[in-house]
């Protein structure tokens, strides 16, 4: 997020003179302190609204996953509990996978969320799938098959993420993938 703030000194308290007269060092280290306060109280203004943002969000998420059929509170609060943990799981399965080239656990986590509805679950399946397209799974062919299971599920948007994939793939691989996909 980028946050640009700007204050005039009268908001600030202090005015401006209306001549540019020669000032006195002690009165230029004033003005040069009055600059760097802006810059703290702008910085602040910033870091407040993110934090205020970011916390919405989550809040909100949270309050949308915390609704559910189920008339017992106690049932609804551990089925979003159980969203969050699964999430929480998936993401590290998600960072992990980056490093190691294996996205199975990722993807499967992420599909399970997306399937009941999950926003988070759905926002980490589409990084998933990024990443598929992008050839960090260490297998291609399996990349290609899980891309093509996305597009058959109405995610048309992995077309391009499939054909980038299949760019880096020999044809021997293509061939394979596609006839595992059922393409």
């Amino acid at each position: 997020m980028q946050c640009l703030v700007r204050f005039s000194p009268v908001s600030l308290g202090r005015t401006r003179p209306t001549k540019r007269l020669h000032q006195p060092a002690p009165r230029e280290n004033a003005s040069n302190a009055s600059v760097v306060e802006r810059y703290f109280v702008g910085l602040s203004i910033c870091f407040v609204l993110a934090v205020m943002s970011g916390t919405s969000g989550i809040s909100s998420v949270t309050a949308a996953e915390t609704e559910c059929a189920s008339e017992d509170a106690a049932t609804c609060q551990a089925e979003a509990g159980e969203r969050v943990a699964a999430y929480a799981k998936g993401r590290n399965a998600y960072d992990n996978a980056r490093t190691s080239g294996d996205f199975s656990e990722a993807l499967s986590l992420s599909r399970q969320l997306a399937a009941h509805g999950d926003r988070n679950g759905e926002r980490l399946l589409k990084m998933v799938y990024l990443q598929l397209g992008w050839g960090a799974h260490r297998d291609y062919v399996q990349a290609y098959v899980w891309l093509s299971e996305g597009i058959a599920g109405g995610a048309d948007y992995l077309v391009r993420w499939r054909n980038i994939l299949a760019e880096k793939m020999t044809p021997d691989q293509v061939t394979e993938a596609k006839k595992m996909a059922g393409n």
